[in-house]
């Protein structure tokens, strides 16, 4: 049986985060949507946080099989971008690496969790309703 819930997280640093402005990220992620065959639910909304040692880009995406979420801090240093693809449907996770590093970051990690509810084992897990 094949995992039904993929979630891949990005993690990347770069000299400036490419990421500054609402309209570029809502576009990127539009582009990585189609490049990884998924389909927009509702459009990526991308809001840009001036609280401080929190300055940077928030965005979010509903797609048809779940979610994508960009997190981007310019005044950290480096500056700091954190990404979040989740999908019950197969994706190519290389074109999720490969769309990052085409800003050139200066350090760049991933991870790929199986979400599935079979896939749990070492997880706490609790009874609710039982107390």
């Amino acid at each position: 049986m094949g995992i039904k819930h993929r979630h891949f997280i990005v993690i990347a640093t770069f000299e400036e985060t490419p990421f500054i402005s609402e309209e570029f990220t809502n576009d990127w992620i539009e582009e990585l949507v189609k490049d990884i065959d998924m389909e927009i639910l509702k459009e990526p909304s991308s809001v840009y946080c001036q609280e401080k040692d929190n300055e940077g880009i928030s965005s979010f995406c509903l797609i048809t099989t779940s979610h994508i979420a960009l997190h981007s801090w310019e005044k950290t240093n480096p500056n700091l971008v954190q990404l979040d693809v989740y999908s019950c449907k197969p994706f190519d996770i290389q074109i999720v690496l490969d769309k990052v590093r085409e800003f050139g970051p200066t350090t760049i990690g991933s991870k790929f969790l199986n979400r599935s509810i079979r896939a749990t084992g070492g997880w706490r897990m609790f009874e609710e309703g039982m107390g």
